[in-house]
């Protein structure tokens, strides 16, 4: 019997039956390289030497001149700044001086995605049987499919989804060459907007920082032009491959995306609000009010170390205002046959000092992992590129450049990539875990809180410690007046409106949405469609039959303990059978939490902080 290694050469068997030889490393093959020096670099000092040598024979004047520029050919070979080689800078820089650094995004609905992808166009199609949107570009198609449930309420169980180097198709002449990314967003809670404050203090207390504020995850699947493929061809296969993918993912949740959707998505994951413009400068990008940089890792972990392994997932909460990490798998040209894998990272942060803090902190964090990432500086707007569901590498991540090491495709199956467990903690069940609620989420979400003012105060708190805005209207000021004066950040006062008064708000966004707050009695449901990131939360004291409707259409109903005869009408209204005999017997300090489909029991959890500003949340 023979066994074999890493290398492919056969072996007779280790003494011992049974035995295993050691997981061996794999090694890199660097193409273009002698003795680890690029032929290019070897090719440029011999044409240094020559023209030295040209110009010796041909007199003093000559050999000055050949001198000179010798020295300036050797200089741009092997002159080494900052990671990268001077004729990389000198590439780098040509590149940026020939593209627009500039758009304006509230021009055109796609106005972005030509910025970041010139040429490209959104188009409605059918993908797996459904009608979904494709970007179309001079290299390929594209799909955008999200992954996890976006709009489900409760945040319980963490997925981890496969690598994209597992989800690309066999290589095969039936296949044209094909690309796989998967897209990771997130931002920490308390968010960088909620800042030393009164709420983020008190929300870092109940979460320990564990949990994200916000997250979503994406697969860009993309086929990339080649010869012999006509345009029904490549659909076809985009089709297709889409097809096995949504069986593959399968018990994950994932959905392509419409038109609409697609382009909503790649501006949300810019961070671009829709006004003014969108601009890259030579050390990082401006979108949306935002202060970015992008970062490419060009030295990869150990992946068989635990901490090493959840590295993506710790990326997510980095002190930014979000974070975005891009894992792409397949050929970087339809030419190509070998995967490549590339990993981009782009910090979101309101000022050039906060992302020094942020880009310091993915520093600091990549050094204990023994891994390095380079600063695109020249070329964050192929960065920003990169971290889009668009299944296009940064022009950065070509193989071979100084220092670079890579990894394996198979390495990243022991990548740890999560998604789902991000939103608002509720409190802790029975086990200590905390209770999630996506309050926050693309579509409005309608609550309703039976329960007292305080309780509404302290969820009021929470959110705010998201990055929420809050906006009360009541018939009690006097009741919520100290609440905001003790509550309220710097910069951001939470406005207090009586009855009746049309107040005009801004929309809500994924890292700043709002929070309304309806404390005036009894309420009919409302039924109006209303805007993403923003929910509307009303207040009541007791349960009544005329609460009955606003419960049975309401997304999410919190509830403090009932009386036998409300826990009877919320039962009816609700369909929640013998369960409904459980909400007068929980604890005072205890929240069911339920939607459409399930229910769960929460422990408030209530710090210290919250204590001191609050009280007790419990009913009067």
């Amino acid at each position: 019997m023979t066994a074999q290694v890493a290398t492919g050469r056969s072996f007779p068997e280790l003494s011992g039956a049974g035995q295993q030889l050691p997981k061996l490393p794999r090694q890199r093959v660097r193409h273009g390289r002698v003795f680890g020096i690029r032929t290019g670099q070897l090719v440029s000092t011999q044409i240094a030497l020559a023209v030295a040598l040209i110009g010796a024979i041909n007199g003093p004047i000559a050999l000055g001149a050949g001198a000179f520029v010798a020295l300036i050919i050797l200089v741009v070979t092997w002159l080494h700044l900052r990671g990268r080689w001077a004729f990389e800078w000198f590439g780098t820089a040509l590149r940026y001086s020939r593209r627009n650094h500039l758009v304006s995004v509230d021009s055109a609905p796609t106005a972005l995605l030509g910025f970041v992808a010139p040429g490209s166009r959104v188009e409605q199609t059918e993908l797996a049987g459904d009608p979904a949107a494709i970007i179309v570009d001079g290299q390929g198609y594209t799909a955008v499919l999200e992954l996890g449930d976006p709009t489900g309420l409760l945040a319980e169980d963490i997925t981890t989804i496969p690598s994209p180097a597992s989800l690309l198709p066999p290589t095969a002449t039936e296949h044209p060459p094909c690309r796989i990314q998967i897209l990771l967003t997130g931002a920490p809670a308390p968010s960088l907007r909620a800042g030393g404050g009164t709420p983020a203090n008190s929300y870092r207390q109940l979460s320990e920082g564990r949990l994200l504020g916000y997250s979503r995850a994406f697969l860009a699947v993309r086929v990339l032009r080649g010869e012999g493929w006509s345009e029904d061809d490549l659909r076809r296969a985009l089709s297709g491959l889409v097809r096995k993918l949504l069986r593959r993912l399968t018990p994950t949740p994932a959905r392509p995306l419409g038109e609409t959707a697609a382009l909503r998505v790649i501006a949300e994951l810019a961070h671009d609000d829709g006004v003014g413009a969108a601009q890259e400068s030579w050390p990082g990008l401006q979108v949306g009010g935002m202060t970015q940089a992008t970062f490419r890792l060009n030295r990869w972990p150990d992946l068989r170390i635990e901490t090493s392994r959840r590295l993506i997932a710790r990326m997510l909460g980095l002190p930014a205002a979000a974070t975005t990490v891009a894992l792409g798998a397949g050929p970087r040209a339809s030419s190509g046959t070998s995967t490549a894998v590339d990993l981009t990272v782009r910090l979101a942060a309101p000022d050039a000092t906060t992302l020094s803090t942020a880009t310091q902190a993915l520093r600091k964090l990549l050094a204990n992992e023994r891994a390095t990432a380079r600063r695109l500086d020249g070329e964050h707007l192929e960065g920003l590129t990169a971290t889009l569901p668009l299944g296009i590498p940064a022009t950065a991540a070509i193989p071979g450049r100084a220092g670079e090491t890579g990894v394996h495709e198979s390495d990243l199956n022991d990548l740890y990539l999560p998604i789902g467990n991000a939103g608002l903690m509720v409190g802790q069940n029975r086990h200590k875990e905390p209770v999630i609620a996506r309050l926050f989420r693309p579509e409005q979400t309608r609550a309703l809180l039976v329960g007292g003012v305080r309780c509404a105060q302290l969820l009021a708190l929470r959110a705010m410690a998201l990055g929420a805005r809050v906006v009360v209207q009541t018939a009690r000021p006097q009741a919520w007046e100290p609440f905001v004066r003790g509550a309220a950040v710097p910069g951001e006062s939470i406005a207090v409106i009586p009855p009746g008064r049309a107040v005009e708000i801004p929309p809500g966004s994924a890292l700043h949405p709002l929070l309304v707050i309806v404390d005036i009695g009894p309420v009919g449901a409302d039924n109006r469609p209303g805007a993403g990131w923003q929910a509307t939360m009303v207040v009541r004291d007791d349960f009544t039959p005329a609460d009955a409707d606003v419960a049975s259409r309401a997304d999410l109903l919190l509830v403090q303990p009932l009386r036998p005869e409300e826990a009877q009408l919320v039962g009816a209204a609700l369909g929640l059978g013998e369960t409904a005999d459980w909400l007068t017997r929980i604890r005072a300090d205890m929240l069911a939490v339920i939607n459409r489909r399930a229910v769960r029991w929460a422990v408030l959890s209530q710090t210290s902080i919250e204590a001191q500003l609050i009280g007790t949340p419990v009913r009067g």
